[in-house]
């Protein structure tokens, strides 16, 4: 589950094997997700647990997450707007 707590909306989640920066689709395809709103995201079949995300955000910004494990099972991601 990918939960907006920022005031922009996330606009892309891009996901690649931790630590080799091979980003591949969004993970939510072409829909935005406005603030207060949250998606339930599934991980292409063949990827590892241990995977690098990267989030870009309406207003031009991009977060980059190192090392999230999408096999803990009822997995929350709560992201909002980074700083500057």
């Amino acid at each position: 589950m990918l939960m907006n707590l920022g005031p922009a909306d996330i606009i892309a989640v891009e996901m690649s094997p931790a630590g080799e920066a091979q980003y591949g689709a969004s993970l939510i395809g072409r829909v935005e997700l406005p603030p207060g709103n949250a998606l339930h995201i599934t991980p292409p079949s063949r990827n590892p647990c241990m995977n690098d995300l990267r989030i870009r955000w309406s207003d031009g910004r991009t977060e980059e997450r190192a090392r999230e494990d999408f096999c803990q099972p009822q997995r929350v991601l709560r992201l909002s707007t980074p700083a500057n």
